[in-house]
């Protein structure tokens, strides 16, 4: 029986930013920080790269190049990235599913975030969208953000929201109506918004103009009243600028574990 030996093609740093459109000093940066497993050098001490490292750099482009990241999907994505350098094929499948499990979180706030300030700016200020049982901590509130209870601290500093003290303790607790506040600043902030503007829109909801809360949002200068036929226009801007954004980041992660089964195969 004859056996037919795989010839592996070499790549060159430059070779193998071409085929991604890269400088080949992303190349380089890429396999310091961890994210390439390490490079064979030819007799003169230059890179020579596989196609392992084809799929490596696959695995890298799906999680850089967009403009919209946070920390808790920045983290995540490293995490896939250095499983992947370190040849851990199967940890590196697990942590791409947690990645992709955090980014439809994310894009379930942001369209949450779309309906809240559609409502507020509808409804004016006629209550919050739901209701829940239990009002949360302060600590409560911050892990279901996943941010530090500090910030939820600023939040109320740059008085975004309002803390009810209750029970005997006096314990720091929020209704459903600052919870419903906290996921528009959560995902205005993700998005780029300055603390400001975010100011300025909820001042607007809590004085019933919430006609106006998407014009402070998307021309903070103007403070006109949008025209009818014009909300949506408005309503829509403000939500693509992430939806938009996370809708690509998911179209991407989502590919990364078939990448992880293709590796494991080399």
């Amino acid at each position: 029986m004859e056996l037919t030996m795989r010839i592996e093609k070499k790549y060159r740093p430059i070779d193998l930013a071409r085929v991604f459109n890269l400088h080949p000093n992303t190349i380089r940066l890429y396999e310091k920080q961890g994210f390439l497993s390490l490079s064979k050098r030819d007799k003169n001490g230059h890179r020579l790269f596989s196609d392992l490292h084809v799929l490596q750099v696959k695995i890298c482009r799906c999680i850089f190049g967009y403009s919209f990241t946070n920390r808790k999907i920045r983290d995540a994505g490293n995490k896939v990235m250095w499983a992947s350098g370190k040849k851990q094929w199967q940890s590196g499948k697990e942590y791409a599913i947690d990645y992709l499990k955090i980014i439809e979180n994310e894009y379930k706030l942001a369209q949450r975030t779309a309906d809240i300030l559609h409502h507020w700016a509808t409804d004016k200020n006629e209550g919050p969208l739901t209701s829940k049982q239990d009002h949360l901590s302060r600590k409560e509130a911050a892990e279901l953000f996943g941010v530090t209870v500090e910030t939820v601290r600023n939040w109320e500093r740059n008085r975004l929201i309002k803390a009810s003290v209750t029970g005997n303790l006096g314990e720091i607790r929020y209704d459903d109506e600052e919870l419903e506040k906290m996921t528009v600043i959560y995902m205005l902030r993700q998005a780029g918004y300055s603390i400001t503007a975010i100011q300025k829109s909820i001042m607007l909801y809590e004085q019933g103009r919430g006609e106006q809360v998407l014009k402070a949002l998307n021309e903070p200068v103007d403070q006109k009243e949008i025209p009818t036929e014009d909300r949506w226009h408005f309503e829509l801007s403000v939500g693509d600028r992430w939806q938009t954004e996370l809708k690509k980041i998911l179209a991407a992660a989502e590919k990364i574990p078939a990448i992880f089964d293709e590796l494991s195969t080399l």
